[in-house]
């Protein structure tokens, strides 16, 4: 991504040097450039996001694994220190060790808050996970299709029919950049024709759990819906030969009903729903690791009262045999 972003940006000065003077080949330069990100620097910046979501499901379970040695040790501790009383209340008869009782109480309160701490902890990245990763994930992707099909509606207006998919594929003929436009849409809303209420804004409003969640979602949705009809109507001026007119439709205002309207509006919905979504995501890990505040700290002044408790209780006995 460093090596090709400064090839990138070359590229698209270079369109705009020549449309300031008018020459068609800025749209040749602005083709170029789009090719690149299309295929390079999406698919690497693709690659990127997919190996960082496999880091966070690795991180999710490592976290959550339970900490079966330190239970299994503080289980030997334990039965280890009742053993030793046992067989001291064999030998000399005398029902408590003060010193050795203090220890296995010790130990004892560290062996539950490890595993109540864990269990809450874990609970919390669940809810962590079920409440705001899965959300985000599905809402970046929304953001990532938006982005993407608003490219590729431009690229059909600056391309103008040069660039066509080949013959023998699927829409042979028809302008590339709007096919890539319409498989985005499909993918943001479902097909043509199911009411907006399928694709990816689908699956994020079925995941929203409350009304802070699902309010931007549908707004999202709704705009999205709006886009792609002004898109059918700006794609009518174009192939009507009203290029003009298709331009205002595209990146005009808001009073011409352009598309690039909606798209902001639509993106602002997204950018709000990601925000409360990282909210709830950050509030349940919040919760989750409050559960373990001064585990360490305190682990380390029990195993120490223990072992001074345990010293002292057997001390007192070895004091006895004097």
């Amino acid at each position: 991504m460093s090596r090709l972003l400064p090839v990138y940006t070359a590229r698209i000065e270079a369109a705009r040097a020549n449309n300031r003077q008018g020459l068609p080949l800025g749209g040749a330069w602005l083709r170029n450039a789009n090719d690149l990100m299309q295929e390079e620097m999406l698919p690497a910046a693709e690659r990127l996001y997919q190996a960082e979501k496999e880091r966070l499901r690795t991180d999710y379970a490592t976290a959550q694994g339970f900490p079966w040695v330190a239970v299994g040790l503080g289980v030997l501790t334990v039965g280890a220190l009742g053993g030793v009383q046992h067989a001291l209340y064999r030998r000399t008869n005398r029902r408590f060790n003060v010193g050795l009782l203090g220890a296995t109480a010790a130990c004892g309160v560290l062996l539950v808050w490890v595993t109540a701490g864990h269990t809450l902890a874990s609970a919390g990245l669940s809810d962590s996970y079920e409440h705001g990763v899965r959300s985000l994930n599905v809402l970046n992707d929304a953001r990532i299709s938006a982005l993407t099909a608003r490219g590729g509606e431009n690229l059909t207006l600056v391309a103008r029919g040069a660039v066509t998919v080949p013959a023998g594929q699927k829409f042979a003929g028809q302008d590339s950049y709007d096919v890539a436009y319409r498989a985005e849409m499909a993918r943001l809303l479902g097909p043509e024709g199911a009411g907006g209420s399928g694709g990816l804004l689908g699956r994020a409003l079925e995941l929203a759990d409350d009304a802070g969640g699902g309010d931007p979602v549908r707004a999202a949705a709704d705009r999205a819906g709006e886009w792609r009809e002004r898109h059918l109507e700006a794609r009518e001026y174009d192939e009507a030969g009203e290029y003009e007119q298709a331009l205002k439709r595209v990146i005009g205002t808001e009073e011409d009903e352009a598309t690039g309207a909606s798209f902001d509006r639509l993106d602002a919905a997204l950018e709000k729903a990601l925000a409360h979504e990282q909210g709830e995501f950050e509030r349940a890990a919040r919760a989750g690791g409050g559960s373990l505040t001064g585990l360490v700290a305190w682990s380390l002044v029990l195993a120490a009262l223990g072992t001074a408790g345990a010293g002292v209780g057997i001390a007192r006995r070895l004091a006895e045999y004097r």
